[in-house]
């Protein structure tokens, strides 16, 4: 074999590791690595013995679902005397602040818009209880959603608990994402036996506040920082998979391919600025990161046009490139039909090319200083009830 077959099959070998051969590598070890529990922990906490909650929620001009999340939030399985909600609404024109404040909410508004890092920042410092959940405006929790959080929290070590996100969606994009959801539920599931679950999404984030330190200025994905923040500290990040989050994907696909890039972008800084997670001698954290930040964010996307090329170059030579090429087409292909067809075969591919493309427009935008602190606006989808 020459080396430049053997590059790309190396290349390769990095894209199949890192979406087929992690997820089994973990699921084959996680649980005999195990150090703390073998099992996410799903017992039933007695009311008396619940700690203490703050559900905070940051809200930028969110008058059409504040209402209705805060009725969610009243709806949760959670004794109503150790639960208290707080709505940033730094920087909303609308009714935001006014509608919180008359569903009973703590509201904290200022004129200033200065991201929503800066927003969590704020509601964290007004808490007074044990734990936090970070929640968004645009998504139901399901009922016991506070209590699987706080059952992950039984060992003292534990700073961040994730709960699941699951996203809802006609034709192929929203079976993509579904899809999508609920590997990086499993993946995260199987990190969380050895307390190194790598990131939690914002809809649906635990904290234990005795561990929280202010996020720095400047930082665009406020979850996955605190995560990071906390496993470089070396305390544990778990996963609950009962405290369930609910969202409608964006109604337009630019919409989508928006919030990715931005969401990327963060993922790209955050990941930069703690690469020394990396360190072999983290043990299961090194691992967790390497396979699912660093390859899966930073190398896998560009490497993946690379392949693209290489294999067209190498086709009239090498049989091996003729078949990644042939295989690659076919891939593209079913990603392209299924922005027009609705078919459960081409969810899969049209989200990996979805994930990737946004991935690396939010690292250009993040490399080339055009990524702002301020998010802007998407159009959702309709409220989803859990």
């Amino acid at each position: 074999m020459r080396w430049n077959e053997a590059a790309l099959l190396v290349a390769v070998g990095v894209v199949g590791w890192t979406y087929a051969g992690y997820p089994v590598f973990l699921a084959a070890t996680g649980r005999k690595a195990a150090r703390r529990r073998p099992e996410p922990l799903r017992a039933v906490i007695p009311d008396r013995c619940l700690p203490s909650v703050t559900v905070v929620v940051a809200a930028l001009d969110e008058e059409e679902v504040i209402e209705r999340k805060l009725e969610d939030v009243a709806r949760l399985d959670y004794p109503r005397d150790k639960l208290e909600v707080i709505v940033v609404a730094d920087g909303s024109t609308d009714r935001t602040a006014e509608l919180a404040r008359r569903a009973g909410a703590t509201v904290l508004w200022s004129p200033d818009r200065a991201g929503k890092s800066a927003a969590v920042n704020r509601g964290i410092s007004m808490a007074t209880t044990e734990l936090i959940c970070l929640t968004d405006a645009n998504c139901s929790l399901t009922a016991g959603t506070l209590r699987a959080l706080a059952a992950a929290f039984d060992d003292p070590a534990v700073a961040v608990v994730s709960g699941a996100k699951t996203v809802t969606g006609a034709g192929a994009r929203g079976r993509g994402e579904g899809l999508y959801w609920r590997l990086e539920s499993f993946v995260k599931a199987q990190e969380s036996r050895v307390g190194a679950a790598m990131g939690a999404p914002g809809e649906v984030c635990g904290l234990r506040r005795a561990y929280v330190r202010p996020i720095p200025a400047g930082v665009l994905n406020d979850d996955y920082h605190l995560t990071c923040d906390a496993l470089a500290r070396g305390l544990l990040v778990r996963f609950a998979p009962d405290a369930i989050a609910f969202e409608e994907m964006p109604v337009r696909i630019h919409g989508e391919f928006e919030r990715r890039s931005r969401v990327a972008a963060g993922t790209w800084q955050t990941t930069l600025a703690h690469m020394s997670l990396a360190n072999p001698r983290r043990g299961w954290v090194a691992v967790t990161f390497w396979s699912h930040r660093v390859l899966r964010s930073l190398v896998v996307p560009p490497l993946l046009p690379v392949i693209a090329i290489a294999s067209a170059v190498l086709a009239r030579t090498s049989p091996l490139a003729k078949v990644l090429l042939v295989g690659q087409a076919l891939g593209y292909g079913a990603a392209a039909l299924g922005l027009v067809v609705d078919s459960r075969a081409t969810g899969a591919p049209l989200q990996l090319v979805l994930t990737n493309a946004s991935t690396l427009a939010g690292a250009v935008r993040l490399l080339t200083g055009r990524q702002p602190v301020q998010w802007r606006r998407v159009q959702r989808g309709k409220w989803v009830a859990a």
